[in-house]
């Protein structure tokens, strides 16, 4: 063999060996334990000049406080909530914009009559009333809102410094600034004093620049405690005050007084959720022009609660220490009582008196 053909085949050998023990040593760097092949591999993610894509994480979703659900086109998770009090007597219906609310809290007022107040957070409504007057109870269900603003229209002086001391919202009054709210031609007095939720909420904040978004008021998901399926549930707190509500698809179809409830746009009132708590009743002191007792929702200290969702009655208990505090639901076995996603109305209905169900 010649000079060259021999340092040929040294030099072939030297680096044969050479690539030999880089391989080798790329394989310990790797953890890689096994042979290499000599067919042709894609470099591995030692050797590649391409970083490993990480695992991907699911974006966080933000919701609503008020339903759990996440905002439509246009709406802001973290805007201040618009409480407006609503008129609930058979000369206010039709009412208008209770199908937007993200919460209703049904109250009781003189006369074993009820009173609406129809929270707005994520959704709006053009119109929305008859407005009518507040009451105290107003200022412990607008705590639950971490600052909020309220339209109402008329109040007993000693209310009006209630809610100005305890509830910690914008206060916005037909009576002081009539300029934010608009009368209804076609309904009688004083059932026509009417409102935009944009209005209401644009004057409280330009009172108040320091509201806050609410924090969920109640906690939402599946459920893991059996209820029991049911149709309809019904609750009476008058002989002139009684309401129903009747499975209907995926939601609750609402009945007032035994009469369909049908807004002024045609839509009937329905909801996701209906939580239905066990209250007492405390004396303000305080009358209507009739001579009726004004009572005080008391939405402080603890009692029985039935939640309606997905076809279901779940039974447990609510609490709420102080008016600091939030509300929380939990089932009979002491766990978070969760709702589904979706617009609520709380019905306050004051012991003894229970909901029938069927």
């Amino acid at each position: 063999m010649s000079t060259y053909l021999r340092d040929m085949a040294r030099t072939t050998r030297t680096a044969v060996g050479t690539l030999a023990l880089v391989m080798a040593v790329v394989g310990a760097l790797a953890g890689c334990s096994g042979g290499h092949k000599d067919t042709p591999t894609t470099p591995t993610a030692a050797t590649s000049s391409t970083p490993t894509p990480s695992a991907t994480v699911a974006p966080v979703v933000k919701t609503c406080p008020l339903t759990g659900l996440p905002p439509k086109s246009g709406q802001r998770v973290n805007r201040v909530a618009l409480a407006v009090k609503v008129d609930n007597v058979s000369e206010a219906r039709p009412q208008a914009g209770l199908d937007h609310a993200d919460v209703v809290f049904e109250e009781t007022v003189e006369g074993g009559l009820t009173r609406l107040m129809a929270i707005f957070q994520c959704d709006s409504a053009t119109t929305v009333g008859p407005i009518r007057s507040a009451r105290t109870s107003d200022g412990d269900i607008l705590r639950l809102l971490d600052g909020a603003v309220l339209g109402y229209s008329g109040s007993n002086d000693s209310v009006g410094a209630s809610l100005a001391a305890n509830s910690g919202a914008a206060l916005i009054s037909w009576d002081h600034t009539p300029q934010y709210f608009h009368v209804d031609p076609s309904r009688p007095a004083v059932h026509n004093v009417m409102g935009s939720t944009k209005t209401l909420l644009a004057a409280g904040m330009s009172r108040n620049k320091k509201l806050n978004a609410p924090r969920r008021l109640f906690s939402y998901g599946d459920i893991k405690l059996p209820g029991t399926a049911i149709k309809n549930a019904a609750m009476t707190w008058s002989s002139s005050a009684n309401a129903s509500w009747h499975r209907h698809g995926k939601v609750w179809q609402r009945t007032q007084n035994g009469t369909a409830d049908v807004l002024a746009d045609g839509h009937r009132v329905t909801a996701h959720n209906v939580v239905i708590m066990s209250i007492a009743v405390a004396n303000t002191g305080l009358h209507d022009v009739l001579g009726n007792a004004s009572p005080d929702d008391v939405v402080t200290g603890h009692g029985k609660v039935w939640l309606l969702r997905d076809g279901h009655v779940f039974r447990g208990t609510w609490s709420r220490p102080t008016r600091a505090d939030k509300m929380v639901l939990k089932d009979k076995q002491g766990r978070i009582l969760p709702l589904t996603p979706g617009n609520t109305w709380v019905e306050l209905l004051t012991r003894p008196r229970t909901p029938s169900f069927s």
